[in-house]
């Protein structure tokens, strides 16, 4: 593509913070889980399963996107466009047949189809249009305003599943306004390899282990948010609504840590993962001991929250400098789709029943569970870290 100038690279940054408020426009979403289970009267595992799914959409979406653009049929442009028009879609869908089980299923292919399109693309024109110091302060700027996002979307789900279970769901319509953004100030341009006929580079081995850290962190981390309505709701009435303040103060952190990326990732290389996953297990730890005391459920949720916006920034950045223009496509479907999305898919299914066979129905238990889990990946890589740097050495 041709170059930009500095003005149309503001611009451009602007819009991308701007498409990276609706990443994490799914927790709008999560404060109603409870309320769907008691509504359509089936297990929790079933309902987190059905709204997890769309993860499992996103990541097929994410491929066939992929594929599409190395062809030059699609551009990464017009991916970012669709993805956010899908939202309208979804609002459609759910005012319309918001009555019968199923129609979960259907949001979450919504949503994932829309996920699919948007964020890998969206990371992917930030390998492709910015040089590596301006992509690492981009990209914690990016995922300030993904957690940012997720604190707007959680307030609003919350208090609208408070009226009713779909509430959440409206937020998504804010995907129209920014669709219309987004193809007023993305460039449009196809990959190097479908442009010039040129081959794509081998993806190096760093992007693996930076895949296989988001998908067992995310494993991890989407346990706090997806069993904190059931965890208050032994204990208070209105747990949907306090369901959305406890994302939305979760998503608070990961602001905080955003805006503090840079310099801590710049000391602590990819100890950054460790500290992370730390965190996350002294977050969940606490939680687990909470289920009457608010103000120390929102410490808990906060602490857990600021490991979002250091891990998977950290994550990103490791594989946009292990990549180049030709293979950006493969990368960041493998970083921004495949490892996060396979990890939130999986986790209900590993962590919720695992749990419910040992201690059923006991959310305390089942965050102190994960919580050993998050400790002993940090272990694993710290371990990892210290022979790469002896080797280097």
């Amino acid at each position: 593509m041709k170059d930009l100038s500095q003005k149309q690279k503001n611009r451009l940054k602007a819009t991308l913070l701007l498409v990276a408020l609706t990443n994490m426009v799914s927790v709008a979403l999560s404060p109603a889980t409870e309320q769907i289970r008691q509504f359509f009267g089936v297990e929790l595992a079933t309902v987190q399963t059905a709204m997890s799914a769309t993860n499992v959409v996103q990541i097929t979406v994410s491929l066939v996107a992929m594929y599409l653009i190395n062809r030059g049929i699609l551009t990464k442009k017009r991916a970012v466009v669709m993805g956010q028009s899908f939202f309208g879609l979804a609002v459609i869908f759910v005012l319309l047949f918001h009555n019968a089980f199923w129609c979960v299923y259907v949001l979450s292919a919504l949503v994932g189809g829309a996920c699919g399109l948007f964020v890998t693309n969206a990371f992917g024109i930030i390998f492709d249009c910015f040089e590596p110091d301006e992509r690492q302060g981009l990209t914690g700027l990016q995922t300030s305003c993904i957690s940012l996002g997720g604190i707007l979307a959680s307030l609003a789900g919350g208090f609208l599943a408070g009226f009713f279970w779909y509430g959440g769901y409206l937020v998504l319509s804010v995907g129209i306004v920014i669709a219309v953004v987004a193809a007023l100030n993305i460039p449009d341009y196809k990959t190097p390899k479908a442009q010039e006929g040129g081959k794509r580079s081998p993806i190096r081995s760093q992007v693996f282990f930076y895949a296989a850290s988001a998908f067992l962190f995310m494993l991890c981390y989407i346990t706090v948010g997806q069993n904190i309505s059931s965890h208050l709701s032994r204990h208070y009435e209105n747990y949907s609504r306090l369901a959305g303040i406890c994302s939305a103060v979760q998503m608070g952190g990961g602001v905080v840590s955003g805006l503090l990326f840079k310099k801590i990732s710049g000391k602590l290389q990819d100890d950054t993962l460790v500290l992370s996953l730390c965190v996350l297990s002294g977050g969940l730890m606490l939680l687990s001991f909470l289920t009457t005391s608010l103000p120390l459920i929102l410490l808990s949720v906060f602490l857990c929250g600021l490991t979002l916006s250091l891990f998977n920034p950290w994550c990103i950045f490791g594989v946009s400098v292990n990549s180049d223009p030709t293979n950006s496509a493969v990368t960041s479907v493998i970083i921004s789709a495949i490892a996060p999305s396979a990890g939130g898919f999986l986790s209900p299914v590993v962590f919720t029943n695992i749990t419910n066979a040992l201690v059923p129905g006991a959310t305390d238990f089942r965050y102190r569970f994960v919580s050993c889990c998050a400790l002993g990946i940090a272990v694993l890589i710290f371990i990892r870290n210290r022979i790469v740097k002896k080797k280097a050495a």
